[in-house]
Order: C-alpha cells, then structure tokens, then sequence
C-alpha cells in the first residue's frame, strides 16, 4: 500500500506513458517515508501493465506471484538476514553476482524485469563497483528501483546513471492513514502521539507499538521540570522496553528541536546536537538503556532549567 507521494507517482507514469522510462530510478529521500512502498508500487505497475496513480489490485495475478515471491521477473536485493546475525549486514558483492542471470535476460512474462535495491547505500565499496558495471550495461526492458537515504554519499559513477527521484516527508493526515491502515499494530490510543512523532516518516515509528509515547512525554515534562530521572532508567532497562527506548531516542531530540525553534538561546541548538549525536550512536554502539536514559533525561533537565530562565 502506498500512500502520499503523488507527485513522483505522476512523473514516473508520465515517464513510462511517454516511452522515456529511465532504466534506473535513485528513490531518495529521509528514512520511513515511505520508499520501498514506492518501489513496490513502481514495480507492480510494470510488471502488471498498469498506468494509473493506485495500487495495483491485491488479486492481480502479478501481486500474487510477487506477494508470493515467486514473480520470474522480479527481485530484491537487500542485505542477508539468515546466517549473518544482523539485518544490518552489507549487501555483499556475492549477492549481485547471483544476480547477474536474471539482470542479463530478458522478461519472461511481463513487458518488464524490475529490480528493487532497498538500500544501495547498504553496499559496501566493491559491491558498490560490481553493481555499477550492471547500472552501465542495463538489458532493455530492465528497470532498477534504488532506495537510498542518502544519495549524496554514493559513488558519483552511480549517481550519474541513474535519474533521481525525490520523496518527502508526508502530511500529518497521510501518516495518519499509513499508521491506522497498516498492519504496524499500534493502537488508537497512540496514534495521535506517534503521528506528532513520527514528523512525516511513518516508517521511523512502526516498531514502536506499545511504547507509550505520551507516557514518555508526561516524564519527559516533569524531568524538565526538576523531577526525578531514576524512574525513566528504570523503564528502560529491560529488554522488553526496547520499544521504548527507541521511541526516547527521537522523541527527545524533537522536542529540544521545537524548544530552540521558539528560544533563541543557542544553548539549545547544543543540547539538540548532543541529543541527535547520542540518538545516533545509542544503537549503533549498543550503549546500555539505562545509561543512555540518563543521559537523555540530563539533556532534557539542563534544556528545562534554561527554558526557566527566559
């Protein structure tokens, strides 16, 4: 289901209805707006004739082989999750190699092959050089669909040959429905909190059903105000408020971000950066909850008592 971005929707049918369909697509944009649901869509209209700006129907014979994966004429190239430990993990250049026989083949039952990359910024530097020999040769009727969060940092090589298409943050009311229509499993109750949080990237807060995000706000508030960190650590410390956590980690830099938007005191654009930074490196590094709680809740304390002072 894809929902909002109907400008790239109609530059994309408008590029495919004029016969002037570019053989790859950089889909770029911040993350969990929603450019693999593009993808998926690009794809489909491609591989089931379509032209229209909807989703293809569930029950079109191509949505059922790709929902099944088993459409002849589609892949995903994502990084291994099975026997790698980690989701994480880099697209590794064995993986475009496999790929080679599908990229260098011709339909078999669609008018098109498509290729959806989700993330080529997930390549590292030789993956990155075998898959650009396959962007510089590209079979006819082949089309690449290539997810990136941050196209600046991809080889120029693979920039050049391909046309970029921007996504941006969705409207409140184009969240909304992407959190109530979804299967993300958030409840009513939080819907309100998660769109405030989710600032135009559905995506950013899917995982976080059940983490109480106006609870947190309401701690968060009365650390400002003076009152006791302690109890948050504790809420975050077990394994199971992972959730939790990680609705703290954006939640406190966005509301040190509308605090310096409504007080010049450059001491807040500091508290913002500190805040992102340890967002940032929280799970990367695998800090530990508690402490990172505590740092967060220091941030959030020091941001209040100069807010008391204006």
């Amino acid at each position: 289901m894809l929902i909002g971005h109907l400008p790239a929707r109609e530059m994309f049918l408008d590029a495919l209805a004029a016969g002037r369909l570019h053989h790859a697509w950089l889909l770029a944009g911040p993350r969990g707006i929603g450019k693999r649901a593009f993808a998926d869509w690009a794809a489909l209209k491609l591989l089931s004739g379509g032209s229209g700006p909807g989703d293809t129907p569930a029950d079109d014979p191509a949505a059922q082989l790709v929902a099944a994966g088993s459409h002849p004429d589609h892949r995903v190239l994502a990084p291994p999750t099975e026997g790698k430990g980690s989701a994480t993990e880099s697209i590794v250049v064995d993986q475009v190699r496999e790929m080679a026989d599908f990229l260098h083949s011709y339909p078999a039952i669609a008018g098109w092959r498509t290729l959806i990359v989700d993330s080529i910024d997930d390549m590292n530097p030789n993956t990155a050089n075998a898959f650009l020999k396959e962007l510089e040769e590209p079979r006819q009727k082949t089309v690449y669909l290539l997810v990136s969060h941050a196209p600046a940092r991809l080889l120029p090589t693979i920039r050049s040959r391909c046309r970029m298409l921007r996504l941006f943050p969705l409207s409140d009311a184009e969240v909304r429905r992407v959190l109530e229509e979804g299967e993300t499993g958030i409840s009513a109750a939080e819907i309100d909190s998660m769109v405030t949080l989710a600032r135009g990237a559905p995506g950013a807060v899917a995982a976080l059903a059940g983490a109480d995000v106006a609870g947190l706000g309401r701690t968060l508030d009365r650390i400002a105000a003076g009152g006791d960190a302690a109890s948050l650590a504790r809420s975050v410390a077990p394994q199971a408020a992972a959730p939790k956590l990680q609705a703290l980690l954006a939640l406190v830099p966005q509301r040190l971000a509308a605090a310096a938007r409504s007080n010049p005191d450059p001491r807040l654009l500091d508290l913002y950066s500190e805040a992102e930074g340890l967002a940032k490196d929280a799970v990367r590094l695998a800090y530990d909850r508690a402490q990172v709680a505590m740092a967060l809740a220091d941030i959030t304390a020091r941001a209040g008592r100069i807010q008391d002072k204006r």
